[in-house]
């Protein structure tokens, strides 16, 4: 009697050593994700849902509640759902502000006497079905390929998530804002590379409401995109004595023969410097502005163009074309070791060697507009100094991939090279930049 006592003890023991903890018999409960953008709705995007659970989901069901209103949503039994659940719950079409959401799953296992464990999750879901009120104050009448523009905009939604301008539907040019809650202004670029130029205000709010508006830029097709081939030829001393060093210093491997030198430094290198650029002026560091004001730039006084912006430049070694390249500023070329000046406040964002561009410097002149000085001889300012109108920056020089001393002048709206040309015009600025913006308050404050 002793014996069976102690088997049926054993056998009860090993029973619910099973019990608790067999896999089958897991205690968790289903997870519950719902995917909502601070639990704010249009009713037109379905809500994302996801149920998680280790021995799989045997049910789920949600239901929707607006008001007096009870909707059964979606339902489901189906011992093969499996350890993931995604829903697409499309919601009711109801006119309350707000819509409660009730979601239970229950799981495979055999814990609760096989019935599973439950879970259930409430949500509460304000409903937004406006998309927010976006509105064109003012932008400059014409933009040329290469060329800049600026535009003032009103975007106002209880819910905004984002604001932007975009060109081309490629190019996103951050929005700053202006003067008042809910204006904001930008300088906007036609890239250079685009044939074409559209540009639109989007704004989109929590609840996925989404417009567009159009800004109505009209086309400049004459005197700001100088498109012209240019053809240079390459000397084996230029690949020894310039190409081969610039790969140097940028601690890269030297092919062995000289056309890919070139190519390695007019391509591969060249990408990179661009990418650099890149990442150093596509920021707008204001959070808010009342005004904006630039004189025209003249870094070199008393100098002469000698290389267009835009300009497509074909590399020649020895009678065949080895590369390309388009050219993203303007040459400027005085004496040896010229005093390059700031032609306006601002703040040195970079001034160390750019590879082909040689020691370079970039000053941000407010609102996303930065100004470039490459293949430089001397720096007088460093990364961090703050530049006044007619202060020295930097001398001419031969550093980085060049021919011979002169400046290389680069102009930047966001990170996208445009025409120096129209910021050395104090006429263009004027008309296109300065009244646009500054206009702009009458139209503001009224």
């Amino acid at each position: 009697m002793k014996k069976t006592f102690m088997l049926l003890i054993v056998v009860i023991a090993g029973i619910a050593g099973f019990v608790f903890f067999s896999p089958i018999f897991e205690k968790e409960p289903p997870i519950i994700n719902v995917y909502s953008n601070g639990f704010i709705t249009n009713l037109r995007n379905p809500l994302k849902v996801e149920i998680k659970d280790n021995s799989g989901v045997k049910e789920y069901s949600v239901i929707a509640i607006a008001g007096k209103k009870v909707f059964d949503i979606k339902k489901s039994k189906n011992n093969a759902l499996g350890k993931e659940v995604n829903l697409e719950v499309k919601l009711p079409n109801v006119t309350e502000k707000e819509i409660k959401l009730i979601i239970r799953a229950v799981d495979n296992s055999k814990w609760h006497f096989f019935a599973g464990n439950e879970a259930e999750k409430e949500i509460v879901l304000k409903i937004d079905t406006v998309a927010p009120d976006a509105q064109i104050i003012k932008n400059s009448y014409a933009v040329g390929r290469g060329g800049s523009g600026a535009v003032v905009v009103k975007v106002s939604d209880d819910n905004l998530k984002d604001k932007y301008i975009i060109v081309n539907n490629k190019y996103k040019f951050k929005l700053t804002p202006f003067v008042k809650d809910n204006y904001y202004a930008a300088l906007i670029a036609w890239p250079v590379a685009e044939n074409k130029f559209s540009a639109d205000l989007i704004a989109t709010d929590k609840a996925g409401n989404r417009v567009r508006v159009h800004i109505p830029f009209y086309w400049k097709t004459k005197g700001i995109y100088n498109s012209k081939n240019v053809k240079i030829n390459i000397t084996d001393k230029f690949i020894n004595n310039i190409a081969k060093r610039v790969l140097e210093r940028m601690g890269m491997p030297i092919p062995n023969d000289p056309v890919s030198v070139f190519k390695e430094v007019n391509e591969k290198v060249r990408k990179i410097c661009e990418d650099r650029i890149y990442n150093y002026t596509k920021d707008v560091y204001e959070n808010k502005i009342d005004s904006f004001s630039v004189s025209r730039f003249n870094p070199l006084p008393g100098s002469a163009k000698r290389a267009d912006f835009g300009e497509i430049r074909h590399y020649y070694y020895k009678g065949s074309e080895i590369s390309k390249a388009v050219h993203k500023g303007i040459d400027l070329a005085k004496i040896k070791r010229a005093k390059i000046y700031s032609s306006n406040f601002g703040r040195v964002i970079a001034s160390e060697y750019i590879g082909i561009y040689g020691n370079t410097l970039i000053i941000y002149h407010k609102l996303g507009l930065y100004t470039l000085y490459g293949h430089t001889s001397e720096f007088r300012v460093k990364k961090g100094d703050i530049v006044k109108k007619g202060k020295v920056v930097a001398r001419t020089g031969a550093t980085g991939a060049v021919f011979g001393d002169h400046l290389h002048f680069g102009v930047y709206v966001q990170g996208i090279p445009v025409q120096p040309i129209e910021w050395m015009d104090s006429r263009w600025i004027k008309i296109n930049i300065i009244n646009v913006i500054n206009g702009s308050k009458k139209v503001i404050n009224k």
